[in-house]
């Protein structure tokens, strides 16, 4: 609650100083090793940007860009506020034992990305730290969080380097190439609309596919707000085209694929442009019963 509140209140001023409350609750989830590592890791990530929109939705509507700023400027002063204690528990959490898939060692991972995390948004030696976790994870969930960092705090040579060396050691694993889509998706850079229409003629994206659309247009449209709400709405057009394509070879996944065009009334300096690639959708001459109902109903309450 802390947390939404601080959140809140540098939406609305961005000159508001993070409040001492939440940054002192935040070392004492840190010190406190008894805690489990799996609910320490929870207490202390922040709210998705879409959670965030949700709520300010309820007090008279949501402004993507003030939302972003807000938890980028919490996140980033957690970070610089507690860097020598976030550094100190990512080395404690790190273990010499074998992978495996168990409650302890999945909470002490999950823990320790969260702490990489908010390094990295403290300053470069969090992406240097980034940097050597991609190189030396022995499992999936560690070098993707690392990767995930690196992409969106790391420089543009870093995260060229780490996406080809991802790829190239996974290319043959459907699966992991589809995370690997989806990570590009995510990444809240000016670029990332740009980035994910030209994925779209990679070798391996397929449209035909459900899972590699839903990693990487879904992941777009779903899981980068600042980018999907760009105030031209080029963001709308680009998932308005995709679901048209989609409504003749998938029409159940394209119907799915509208839902964040169907929350335009939390978004209202974007309303209209949310509006205008719904109605283009609605105007279509053979929609499937899927989509035509989803966009009718979004437009018609």
């Amino acid at each position: 609650q802390l947390m939404v509140a601080v959140l809140g209140d540098l939406q609305v001023d961005p000159a508001v100083q993070v409040d001492p409350l939440l940054l002192e609750a935040c070392a004492d989830l840190l010190n406190d090793t008894s805690l489990d590592s799996a609910m320490v890791a929870d207490r202390l990530r922040l709210p998705s940007e879409n959670y965030l929109a949700e709520l300010a939705a309820h007090k008279g509507g949501a402004d993507v860009d003030a939302i972003h700023r807000a938890r980028q400027t919490v996140r980033k002063a957690i970070g610089s506020a507690h860097a020598p204690l976030l550094m100190r528990r990512y080395h404690e959490l790190a273990t010499a034992k074998a992978y495996a898939p168990d409650a302890q060692q999945i909470a002490a991972r999950s823990l320790r990305n969260v702490c990489l995390d908010y390094l990295a948004a403290a300053g470069s030696e969090g992406v240097t730290l980034a940097l050597a976790q991609f190189d030396e994870a022995d499992n999936m969930t560690d070098r993707l969080a690392a990767l995930r960092v690196v992409t969106c705090e790391g420089d543009d040579a870093q995260r060229d380097s780490s996406l080809q060396t991802f790829y190239s050691d996974w290319r043959s694993e459907a699966l992991v190439v589809n995370q690997w889509f989806q990570v590009q998706a995510c990444i809240p850079d000016a670029q990332a609309l740009e980035r994910v229409q030209a994925l779209m003629s990679h070798e391996d994206f397929d449209l035909r596919n459900p899972n590699k659309v839903r990693a990487l247009v879904g992941g777009f449209a779903s899981n980068n707000a600042l980018n999907f709400h760009r105030k031209d709405g080029a963001g709308y057009e680009f998932l308005a085209d995709i679901v048209i394509d989609l409504d003749t070879r998938n029409p159940q996944l394209a119907s799915r694929l509208l839902a964040p065009l169907t929350k335009w009334r939390n978004y209202p300096n974007r309303a209209d442009l949310m509006r205008n690639a719904l109605k283009r959708i609605a105007e279509q001459s053979e929609l499937s019963p899927d989509v035509f109902e989803v966009v009718n109903k979004a437009l018609d309450n």
